[in-house]
């Protein structure tokens, strides 16, 4: 649709600005709101920016380990990123920053990140799925349909599953981060986790771009759908438990910290 700025300025680059941008501004809204201390807000803030860029690495390398298996000679690198490559890197590399650094500080965060991490990943994840919508790709298969989209070089209409995407994702994103400010978010992980699996599942059917082939007859990213729905309901599970026993992690007020 729109894929440069002026020209020469990336539309899907600034996108993913924005979304991280926004990624950030959540997070320091619910630190803010929890009272954390400035030097833990930076310093929880930094371990995120970096794992945002530990995520762009892995969500190439992951894309492009999908070409191998799938061309395997004719392999050859490409630039394009899986979101899926991407979450795993990130979320290991806020893991690794907490045990390793964080936690040593004494800045309790494992249980604000599961209130609050969801709806970050959701609100960076939709505004750079805007981000392909304007640039023309992640797009769905041909229809005649009303909400069919003609992007730059097509002689048809397709399904804008970018942009469907965004919406949905944005949606459970101020849904996620509603519940978090309400300190009602005790289940906000599990509810992303089994939420975008099940809608990410089903839409790979609408997609029409090439995204490699994996296991069988199912995408790369329907792989991991599934292992991100079983792993929502494992924490649906395991929170319900713990909530029985009066033992379910709370965030708490950091004032006195």
């Amino acid at each position: 649709m729109y894929p440069e700025l002026f020209g020469f300025i990336d539309t899907y680059s600034v996108m993913i600005l924005i979304g991280v941008l926004f990624c950030l501004w959540f997070l320091n809204l619910y630190l803010k709101k929890k009272n954390y201390p400035k030097q833990a807000i930076y310093a929880i803030e930094l371990n995120a920016i970096v794992a945002i860029l530990v995520g762009v690495v892995t969500g190439l390398l992951f894309q492009n380990l999908y070409d191998f298996i799938e061309k395997g000679s004719a392999y050859t690198w490409t630039w394009a990123m899986t979101f899926y490559g991407g979450l795993i890197g990130g979320v290991a590399s806020v893991l690794i920053g907490y045990f390793a650094i964080l936690r040593r500080k004494h800045f309790p965060m494992v249980n604000e990140l599961l209130v609050i991490a969801p709806s970050c990943i959701c609100i960076a994840h939709g505004i750079g799925r805007i981000g392909c919508f304007l640039a023309g790709c992640c797009y769905g298969k041909e229809t005649d349909a009303w909400y069919g989209v003609r992007f730059p070089g097509m002689s048809h209409k397709v399904i804008p599953v970018n942009l469907f995407e965004a919406i949905f994702l944005i949606a459970l994103s101020l849904l996620l981060l509603f519940l978090a400010l309400k300190e009602k978010g005790i289940f906000n992980f599990g509810i992303y986790m089994v939420a975008y699996g099940v809608w990410r599942f089903i839409v790979e059917f609408w997609r029409d771009d090439h995204r490699g082939k994996f296991i069988g007859n199912i995408s790369p990213s329907q792989f991991w759908s599934i292992v991100l729905f079983v792993g929502g309901v494992a924490y649906f599970v395991i929170m319900g438990i713990l909530l029985s026993k009066g033992k379910a992690p709370k965030p708490k007020d950091h004032t006195a910290s």
